[in-house]
């Protein structure tokens, strides 16, 4: 498995998993994204820019994405311009879920973070998702703060590039 980023022609493959993920999610009673938001029309121009990433298995295709991204003033905005990366959409395919690939991804993301000399790279997630909050703890993410936006309550996490060098 490798990751790269995405190719502007492969905003299909980008919304296939994040497509199969919510499917998933859905069918578990935990949905996450609509199908507006995994469509191919909602990822393209993401996908163009160069935002998202993806996890290519050489016999399975892609496997998983996330767009990252250098500003998020919705989630984040009391956070200095120029100090962080972030990550959203973070996806698996169902078949491969559990497994390295969120582990891969994470790395990925935080090696472009150091690349980019951004001292952290912050995510979040909706309340109410205890194993996802664990993972990105395990990850060595560390709970920031919570955030209600549009009467939905938000988990907001970093890593800090300077402790995990250290």
């Amino acid at each position: 498995m490798h990751i790269r980023q995405a190719l502007a022609e492969e905003h299909s493959s980008v919304a296939q998993v994040l497509r199969a993920a919510a499917v998933d999610l859905e069918a578990r009673g935990r949905p996450l994204w609509s199908s507006e938001e995994t469509s191919e029309a909602a990822v393209h121009e993401h996908v163009r820019q160069g935002l998202y990433h993806l996890a290519i298995d050489a016999d399975e295709g892609p496997v998983g994405v996330f767009r990252f991204e250098f500003d998020d003033r919705i989630f984040w905005p009391e956070i200095p311009e120029g100090s962080s990366a972030f990550v959203h959409k973070l996806a698996v395919c169902p078949q491969r879920q559990g497994g390295k690939v969120a582990q891969a991804l994470l790395n990925h993301a935080c090696a472009l973070t150091r690349q980019h000399g951004r001292r952290f790279l912050r995510l979040d997630c909706m309340g109410g998702r205890p194993g996802l909050k664990a993972f990105y703890q395990r990850f060595g993410f560390r709970h920031h703060s919570d955030l209600t936006l549009r009467g939905q309550l938000f988990h907001r996490f970093e890593f800090d590039m300077e402790r995990a060098a250290a």
